[in-house]
């Protein structure tokens, strides 16, 4: 019988205290990884852990520098070298442009982006002297599509995007592997409320969940992983066309009414509370 690839492997997984980074987690540690689990939501952690077997689990705020080095510290005192890192916590908040706080703003981009660099960073610092590692970043199909109500999530993991890709060329001689993972709208709390456009189906978790456990298992960085793979079809489709060409096709599947007139915002009011002031 083959080896698991997986088994004895440390893995990070940001943002795990719920939903997608939750079940990523999950998914790993039941292939024999040994999994350490970070959220900035603390109260959150200790249920977490033990629905998903977690080895570790402390509190995590990942855009702060000092955080993320000392989690990635302590995970290594107790359960070894870190092979991979799985860069899950986001956030989306959804509404008009103009009616979104700059605090907001701020706190999407600190999040969603700046968070992922710092934690690539700090990894980085620790896989490239061993010649090894992993890095896995949950960006968006938002990040290559443009939709109205999102306008900062959409830039926000566009960066994400680009990061990734430039990162792996930097260090492509280094051992290190890196994999950017594009789920659509997948059915947790994250995207309540949220209509999707006509031919696109809401993911579940554990749909996301198999793509990472596919690119770890891999051992090979990937570019671009579409979920569902249909609708990186479609985007490479759209991006062929000329742009008004492409826009129109947009509008004629619903997306650019679907966050700002076909979405139930209101359904959203708890997260976004609670993202915004966490």
């Amino acid at each position: 019988m083959t080896a698991n690839p997986l088994s004895g492997q440390v893995v990070v997984v940001t943002g795990a205290g719920r939903g997608i980074g939750r079940v990523i987690a999950q998914s790993l540690a039941s292939r024999g990884a040994r999994v350490a689990i970070g959220d900035i939501d603390e109260a959150a952690l200790p249920t977490a852990a033990r629905k998903c077997g977690a080895a570790f689990w402390a509190r995590l705020d990942v855009t702060d520098p000092c955080s993320f080095r000392s989690f990635l510290a302590e995970t290594e005192e107790r359960l070894g070298p870190i092979d991979a890192l799985v860069n899950n916590a986001g956030i989306m908040p959804a509404g008009p442009l103009l009616d979104e706080d700059d605090a907001v703003t701020k706190r999407i981009f600190e999040i969603n982006t700046y968070g992922f660099v710092v934690g690539t960073k700090h990894a980085l610092a620790r896989m490239v002297p061993r010649g090894r590692g992993h890095i896995i970043n949950i960006a968006s199909t938002m990040g290559e599509s443009s939709v109205p109500g999102l306008v900062s999530y959409n830039a926000s993991k566009a960066a994400v995007i680009r990061f990734t890709d430039a990162a792996r060329l930097e260090f492509r001689r280094s051992g290190v592997k890196f994999s950017c993972v594009l789920p659509g709208a997948v059915n947790t709390e994250l995207a309540a409320g949220i209509t999707q456009p006509r031919l696109i189906r809401k993911l579940e978790p554990d749909d996301v969940a198999a793509e990472v456990v596919r690119a770890l298992e891999s051992g090979r960085s990937h570019r671009r992983i579409y979920a569902p793979r249909s609708f990186g079809l479609l985007l490479m489709g759209l991006r062929v066309l000329p742009l008004s060409v492409g826009e129109f096709g947009s509008r004629m599947l619903g997306a650019e009414r679907a966050v700002l007139r076909d979405s139930d915002l209101a359904a959203r009011r708890t997260y976004q509370e609670r993202v915004s002031h966490s």
